[in-house]
């Protein structure tokens, strides 16, 4: 699904010690662990493209969802203008939040969760989360997790970037320190 050989990027030059070299196959979960400023967050937009890699040193075969560590959504838009749109590409974003509020009066963990929500399709094969559970409660954090589990096992893959340590719900994740 994702093959990344003897990757070397300005971007991440500064933190990058030796040439990156990763696969990443079905049923796979993949966790980028390091410091803030290591590098994972601009490794995951490498992956998915928002920043461009020069040669042929990065390969993603299958389709990917991605989700930036920014938030990125129009906070005046109501949550029902955004699952019309998230809808309109191809995704759900089901949520038992009122449609008709403003996605800015909604908490931070809130609008994580209705991204994620756009974000883990499962007619998605790879799925790219930068720091997914940064604003999240305990009871959503063992949600997502869930759902990563079951979309590994069904043979998607995972690709998570985080300053946390590995989490015990995602217990068969490899880890790539970047530190």
């Amino acid at each position: 699904m994702l093959t990344i050989r003897d990757l070397i990027h300005p971007y991440i030059a500064m933190t990058q010690k030796t040439p990156l070299s990763i696969d990443v196959h079905a049923g796979e979960c993949l966790w980028i662990k390091g410091d803030n400023g290591a590098g994972k967050s601009t490794l995951l937009k490498l992956i998915a493209s928002v920043l461009p890699v020069e040669g042929r040193h990065l390969e993603v075969s299958v389709p990917f969802s991605y989700l930036g560590a920014e938030l990125g959504i129009k906070t005046h838009a109501t949550l029902k203008d955004y699952q019309r749109f998230t809808k309109a590409l191809g995704a759900s974003c089901e949520s038992s939040l009122p449609s008709n509020r403003e996605l800015n009066s909604f908490s931070s963990g809130q609008k994580l969760w209705i991204r994620l929500q756009a974000a883990l399709r499962p007619d998605r094969p790879l799925w790219l989360l930068d720091e997914p559970t940064r604003f999240l409660d305990a009871t959503h954090e063992a949600l997502l997790w869930d759902r990563v589990k079951l979309h590994c096992a069904s043979g998607g893959a995972a690709v998570v970037a985080s300053h946390t340590p590995v989490t015990s719900w995602v217990p068969d994740c490899h880890v790539l320190d970047v530190n």
